[in-house]
Parts: C-alpha cells; sequence; structure tokens
C-alpha cells in the first residue's frame, strides 16, 4: 500500500502527467492517496431544451467533510448519448 501523501502532493502528482478520466476513476485515484478524503456522490439536474424536460445526471468528487476537490470538472454534465 502506498503511504498517504498531502492535498498539494497529490495534486501535483496529477498535474505531472496529462490525465484524463471520469469522476469516479479520479476521485479514487485521490482518495487512495490522501488521508481522510472519501467520494461523495453529487445530484445535479437542469432544465432541458424547451419542452421543459430535466436532464439529471450524479458527479462523485472527493471530501474530507470541509473541503472538495473536483479533479473531474470536464465530467460535470449530463452523459450525450
Amino acid at each position: 500500500m502506498k503511504a498517504k501523501i498531502s492535498i498539494d502532493e497529490a495534486l501535483k502528482e496529477w498535474s505531472s502527467k496529462k490525465r484524463r478520466m471520469g469522476c469516479v476513476n479520479a476521485t479514487d485515484w485521490f482518495c487512495k492517496r490522501v488521508e481522510g478524503f472519501k467520494p461523495k456522490r453529487l445530484r445535479r439536474y437542469m432544465q432541458g431544451g424547451t419542452d421543459k424536460n430535466y436532464l439529471f445526471w450524479e458527479h462523485v468528487v472527493a471530501t474530507n467533510g470541509e473541503i472538495i476537490i473536483d479533479l473531474s470538472p470536464y465530467a460535470d454534465g449530463p452523459r450525450e448519448d
């Protein structure tokens, strides 16, 4: 098991190479490295189009109860199927 590192060290490692993954995998990557952080699932919705239907999706971030880290803000949106 890898030793736990600080938030700054994890963010530096994340930025050390081009990474692009979904919110679940990115959050798991972060939580395995930084002690005290757990995944948190956020439920989102927005009105879609002119028909007044709503689009729902979920986004996962890392939190320790005080701080929220989102390594994949590009993935925070409804899926385009």
